[in-house]
Order: structure tokens, then sequence, then C-alpha cells
């Protein structure tokens, strides 16, 4: 069937505009970039490293969504901490995981996507407050989302809190509901301390008042990652980060990101 002209040239309209829209652009070089990386490391968490000018231009989501994907196993119990506005790159790097896959997301709101083709279930649900017994998790995604928690999320929700120590709360709320010889991946934004409404920007202090609760958990290893235009995402030392703030590489996100992965340890 011939289609008609008219059709024909809007439909032409809308891919032209769609493969052109920067955001689309983004996405798919996140997720290229994401693509390279993993068939490099093949020995997680044993070793880790970025090849050569890694995301350049890219945003922190470019490491996060790898760290994601090598810490999973088919069959791992999974919980995705603050999902409701996953990025598409985070999308597609849930429907490259192995089967069986038991996934489910919890966020205050509901996804802006359909969940159903990446989660096996969509809680409603405070991440201070979650509606799961203790050890139900073999594997908790904090990605990017941490550094949200207590802050103005007037555009996300209308039934956020304003709570200082939220983030501490919902941490240890994450630890309750990981079992045993089971790990926490939590990421976020990280240099000098800022704070612009609805985020901070963790620095040395922030930061290590998270880890202090991880470490009466359990064992952690620690990332830290740097964004320059020249060399894009590389494993630096802390304080390398220590004067990088949240918006100095104009690269979609943040300039530093701090990385925490946390076993869960059984100290009784």
């Amino acid at each position: 069937m011939k289609i008609p002209l008219k059709l024909e040239l809007l439909l032409k309209r809308v891919v032209t505009r769609f493969l052109s829209d920067p955001g689309v652009i983004l996405q798919q070089r996140v997720f290229q970039e994401f693509t390279r990386a993993r068939a490099l490391n093949r020995e997680f968490p044993v070793s880790f490293f970025l090849p050569k000018d890694y995301g350049k231009g890219l945003p922190e989501r470019v490491v996060e969504i790898l760290l994601a994907r090598l810490s999973y196993a088919a069959g791992l119990r999974v919980l995705d901490v603050g999902h409701a506005n996953a990025m598409k790159c985070h999308l597609d790097m849930l429907l490259t995981l192995d089967q069986p896959r038991r996934i489910k997301g919890i966020d205050i709101v509901r996804p802006v996507y359909d969940p159903r083709p990446c989660y096996d279930e969509s809680v409603l649900g405070d991440a201070t407050n979650m509606p799961f017994g203790d050890a139900s998790f073999d594997l908790v995604w904090c990605v990017s989302a941490m550094e949200h928690f207590g802050m103005d999320n007037s555009n996300y929700a209308s039934n956020f809190r304003r709570e200082e120590v939220m983030d501490q709360r919902a941490l240890r709320e994450m630890l309750r509901v990981l079992a045993v010889g089971g790990h926490l991946l939590l990421t976020v934004p990280y240099g000098r301390y800022e704070t612009h409404g609805w985020l901070r920007n963790y620095d040395e202090v922030t930061w290590q008042a998270l880890l202090a609760i991880a470490r009466s958990q359990g064992s952690v290893t620690e990332w830290y990652f740097r964004h320059t235009w020249g060399e894009g995402w590389r494993i630096v030392r802390a304080e390398e980060l220590e004067h990088v703030g949240y918006y100095d590489q104009a690269n979609s996100g943040s300039g530093g990101l701090a990385v925490a992965f946390v076993k869960r340890e059984d100290f009784q």
C-alpha cells in the first residue's frame, strides 16, 4: 500500500526531529560507550577500568550504568532505588540483563514510562521506610538518586520532604533490606560541597558521613571519577576532586563522581 505523500513527509519530519534531538543523541552515545567499556571489564569487582577517552562530553551516567551492569548476575534479587525518572540509557542497560531477571524499582512517584519491560514490579514508596522485609535483596542500586533525598523536589513530586539527613536514613534502610553477602552500589556527584535546590554535590565530609554508616554494616570499596573534555571520564584520587563543582564541565551532568560498592557483612 502506497503511503500518501503528505503522511510520508510528516513521518520524515518526525523521524528527522527524533534523530536530531540532542537528548536522544546523548542517550545513544552513553549506551554506545557503556557497551564499549562493558566488553573490557570481565573480572569486576576484582579489577575495573575505563577505556581511553571514555565518555567525553557525557554525564556521569556513562560510568554509573556500567558499574550497575557489572555488579549484576542472573537470578539476583535486585532493587533499583529512585527509578521513576530513569534515563533511556539506564532502561536500555536493564534490557541487557541476563535471565532470570528479578528486579524491582521503588520511588515516591510513578515512573514517567511503562516500567513493565524492565521491572518485575514498580513500587510506590519511601526510600526511608520501604515496604520490604529484612534481607529481601541481593543487590541494591542507588544510582544518582541519593543527592536528591531531602532536597527541594517540587518539580518532581508533590509529596517530597525537606530533611537534612534523609540520605543517611535512606542508606540505613537500603542496608536493612540487603541480604548478608549482597552488594549495594551507591553513586553521588562529588567534589566541592554545593547545593542546587534539587540536589547536593557531596564533598569529603558529607560523603564520609554516609560511608561511616556503610562501614558499620559491611566492607566498602570506593572509586572516584573525574570528567575533563581532554580525557573524558577517568578514575582519580578523591583529592583531585576537591575543587570540582557540579556544573564545571558542561557535560549535561556532574564534573566528579563518588562510588561506593558495599558488601553486606554479618558482624554479629
